[in-house]
């Protein structure tokens, strides 16, 4: 028993060694030939032997090699690999073994062209579709072979090679497609069992030996039956298709027919299946313990063949047909299908109908299933919780002003002026002659003597502090990535009057009027983004628009407009203050004697002065709240 598993561990020994021999000898090769154009480069361009210092991780490769050609003073181009990430730390690091590390690490080739290298994928060569496998035994006379979809034409002409047997293939029957095996079976039954499978006739000519192809006739009449595409050949070994208890399947299978692989993965899994039409499609697959619809998936991508599942029923045939198209509604849980199928990807879309159905917050997708499936896979992925954010603003609207009055101003009325006024707050009085002498004389200053009834004296020192503060606090919520927009304001109207003429020699006044309004408004509108660390960027954008006086009574007023725009990024409940949208105004005026108005403390008394500071602030504090 011993020798027994000795034998079997050298026989698997012997298998594989040559296929890994030529996988290492083939990428040795490839290596070997690319050192050797970058050889011959740095001996035509020794800038391609300078050295660099290199440190990224999941860099691109273009925007790599082009750090390293501005650094290095080479010429460096990338084609078809700008998907292509690349990581690695090197110091002091030659181009030309940067240049071919790349290429063995990442599967790269290059070209040379001059002191130019392009970069792009490696593409193993395509290897020629094998010749179509016909054995001939002369000893007992039997014929196999081993064909997938081969033209006739070439099936016949290797028989007739092998066996020395001539075959006649009509003209219009040189590109029909055959497919069988066969193994050790006498020549007439082995043809005749090709024939058979492919739905053809194959009969002896008489008196020469040789066999001519046909058309299989149906047994009515009429047209010729149409040819299977694909018959099938053979079942796989347990070590090729194995399927568990759990219905898990492993399959290690190379160069198997897709049609083949599905009847035993059915048969085993006791699925009930339906070919639409049929697939003929050959392909390599290594799974382990997989289910069956990823099975089927990956045996039909890149295929002209899908499938779909209906009522325990699994139906294969051509994507393009109608009868495989699949229907599916996808019901969103989170999100709303508002403008949803815009945001699916146009390659996914292709050769499906997308549509959003809003009765019951559904997408529904119809065409090839494995494109309906990816659609369903992407809505999956993006069917989450939309953050509210709840915003709160405090909008501080301050004034300050500052009036000082002063002076004293003197003069004859057309009356005589009786003495009145206030000294507390501030002086504002007016003085009658008698007053002032009277006032003179007690503080000890000369009298003015005798003066005209009607002379007065006006006295004023008032100095005015004010402070206004206005304060508004809205809460604004919003879902993240949608506007929240606040407005407040008042409106005011006016009179428009129209005066129209009717007549030319007593022309009559017609007058007619109409109210129209003014609108001074302050509207705040914030655009929240929450990013996956919890910080939210804000657009806000903020517009005040406040009324002045009007010019005359029934004119239209007039308006002055604050506004400021900014994006600001904050922590969750973190406030921010944006403002400093100041208004400052300082009308300082005076009156006086010329000259002497202008000496100090003369002035005070020969003028009358006024100074007024008006200073406004318009501030935003922003606090936002994400509530999942």
């Amino acid at each position: 028993m011993k020798n027994l598993y000795l034998f079997l561990i050298l026989q698997a020994w012997t298998l594989c060694l040559p296929a890994a021999l030529h996988a290492q000898t083939g990428g040795t090769d490839r290596i070997a030939a690319i050192r050797a154009r970058l050889d011959t480069l740095t001996a035509r361009d020794d800038a391609y032997l300078g050295e660099v210092d290199l440190s990224v991780g999941q860099s691109p490769l273009p925007e790599l090699l082009r750090s390293v050609a501005r650094i290095g003073g080479v010429n460096l181009s990338v084609r078809e690999g700008s998907n292509l990430t690349v990581s690695c730390n090197f110091t002091r690091a030659r181009i030309d073994e940067l240049l071919l590390f790349l290429c063995e690490q990442y599967g790269l080739d290059v070209q040379v062209i001059g002191n130019i290298v392009s970069v792009f994928p490696y593409k193993a060569p395509v290897a020629p579709p094998p010749e179509p496998s016909v054995r001939y035994n002369r000893s007992d006379s039997t014929l196999s072979y081993d064909l997938i979809a081969v033209p006739l034409r070439d099936v016949a002409r290797r028989i007739t090679d092998s066996t020395g047997v001539n075959l006649i293939v009509p003209q219009a029957l040189y590109e029909r497609s055959v497919s069988g095996y066969i193994a050790s079976m006498p020549f007439a039954e082995a043809l005749g069992s090709l024939a058979e499978i492919n739905k053809l006739e194959v009969t002896p000519v008489k008196g020469s030996g040789a066999w001519a192809f046909a058309e299989a006739v149906p047994a009515a009449g009429g047209s010729p039956a149409p040819a299977s595409n694909y018959v099938r050949r053979r079942q796989f070994a347990a070590s090729q298709l194995a399927v568990d208890s759990t219905g898990r399947i492993t399959a290690t299978i190379d160069r198997g027919n897709v049609y083949d692989i599905i009847l035993d993965v059915c048969e085993q899994l006791k699925l009930d299946y339906f070919f639409i039409t049929p697939v003929n499609a050959q392909t390599s697959i290594y799974l382990k313990n997989t289910d069956v619809k990823t099975l089927f998936d990956l045996l039909l991508t890149g295929t002209a063949y899908t499938y779909y599942e209906e009522g325990g029923v699994y139906m294969f045939g051509e994507a393009k047909h109608e009868g495989i198209f699949s229907t599916r509604i996808v019901p969103m849980r989170y999100r709303t299908v508002d403008k949803l199928p815009d945001v699916i990807p146009d390659n996914l879309k292709k050769g499906v109908q997308v549509a959003a159905f809003g009765d019951l917050n559904s997408i529904i997708a119809s065409g090839d299933q494995r494109q309906v499936a990816r659609i369903e896979q992407f809505l999956r992925s993006i069917d989450k919780t939309v953050p509210l954010i709840t915003i709160e603003v405090m909008i501080v609207d301050a004034s300050k002003n500052v009036n000082l009055e002063a002076g004293l101003e003197l003069g004859i009325g057309s009356q005589p002026m009786p003495t009145s006024g206030r000294l507390s707050p501030g002086i504002d009085m007016t003085l009658g002659s008698e007053a002032i002498n009277s006032l003179a004389g007690k503080i000890g200053l000369v009298r003015l003597g005798k003066v005209t009834p009607n002379f007065y004296a006006n006295l004023k020192a008032m100095e005015e502090n004010g402070t206004i503060e206005l304060r508004s606090t809205p809460k604004l919520s919003t879902l993240n990535g949608h506007e929240a927009v606040l407005t407040s304001g008042q409106m005011q109207y006016y009179k428009e009057t129209n005066n129209t003429y009717m007549g030319t020699q007593n022309p009559v006044q017609s007058t007619s009027y109409v109210w129209k309004s003014v609108e001074a408004n302050m509207m705040l509108t914030i655009t929240p983004l929450v990013s996956e660390d919890g910080h939210i960027t804000m657009t806000i954008d903020l517009s005040q628009s406040e009324f002045t006086e009007r010019t005359e009574k029934e004119a239209p007023p007039g308006t002055t407009t604050r506004s400021f725009k900014s994006m600001v990024r904050v922590a969750n409940e973190e406030m921010v203050l944006l403002g400093g949208i100041d208004r400052q105004s300082h009308e300082k005026t005076s009156q006086g004697l010329p000259f002497i108005s202008r000496i100090p403390v003369l002035k005070w008394i020969f003028g009358t002065h006024r100074n007024n500071r008006q200073d406004r602030r318009l501030n935003v504090f922003i606090k936002p709240t994400v509530i999942e």
